[in-house]
């Protein structure tokens, strides 16, 4: 039986890298977003699931009825499903899972900007164009809902800055008590090659530890595994994405 998601303290798994997938929808929901979870007969959690924006996340279990959550997901009208296994044998893509390990981050000189409480809309908007380059993606509704995130310590975002221009960004979009996900990694082409990626990155780890937290998870192309390995993230899993059911 699948059940809305009442308390947060239903959200738990084993330091699972999605679970701050399904915290932020929990969190923040609005209109269809929400969060569920999968009961057994006996009443015990055997998987949990969110959607944002039709966009499904599953955290299952060798319990998980995938019949069930197949049918669920159809009726709410899902568009993909993140998770950490697979629903059919081909997946529509496989993303490589890294965990950061590094045991020291490395020192920048570099100028960044951390976001915070006292951020003004310019930086969000300046923030949102290096996000979503060369994407449609509407400004209000991201600025409401990341604003509030970051305020919460539900997220973070640490961008290299020469004092005029953004030329690096590196973000955590959803943080869930101990562990974050890291992803918007983004360097303008005209500033490539000089290291502002690997910086930004070790910033926002170093931002990150100072809230205690200790699970910092990436998923990426299978191109990008040397990059992130060379930076002190090991490889871990998949993550699988389906987008056909």
């Amino acid at each position: 039986m699948i059940k809305e998601i009442i308390k947060e303290v239903e959200i738990s798994g084993e330091n699972s890298p999605l679970l701050p997938r399904i915290f932020s929808a929990f969190k923040y929901k609005t209109g269809s977003d929400n969060a569920w979870k999968q009961e057994n007969d006996n009443g015990d959690t055997t998987t949990l699931l969110s959607s944002v924006d039709g966009n499904f996340t599953l955290i299952s279990t060798p319990e998980t009825d995938f019949e069930e959550i197949k049918e669920f997901v159809r009726f709410m009208g899902c568009n993909s499903i993140v998770s950490n296994v697979k629903l059919k044998e081909n997946a529509t893509h496989t993303y490589s899972l890294f965990k950061f390990v590094g045991e020291e981050n490395e020192k920048t000189a570099e100028r960044f900007l951390v976001f915070n409480s006292a951020s003004s809309i310019s930086a969000y908007r300046d923030l949102h164009t290096m996000l979503f380059y060369g994407q449609n993606n509407d400004f209000d509704n991201w600025y409401c809902d990341f604003s509030k995130k970051i305020v919460n310590g539900d997220a973070k975002s640490v961008v290299l800055t020469n004092g005029q221009n953004f030329l690096s960004v590196a973000t955590a979009p959803m943080i869930f008590k101990n562990i974050a996900i890291v992803s918007g990694v983004f360097t303008l082409n005209s500033f490539r090659n000089r290291g502002y990626s690997k910086a930004s990155i070790y910033k926002l780890i170093e931002e990150l530890k100072k809230d205690d937290v200790t699970e910092i998870y990436l998923w990426c192309e299978k191109t990008l595994e040397e990059f992130y390995t060379k930076l002190g993230f090991v490889k871990t899993g998949d993550i699988y994405l389906e987008t056909e059911f």
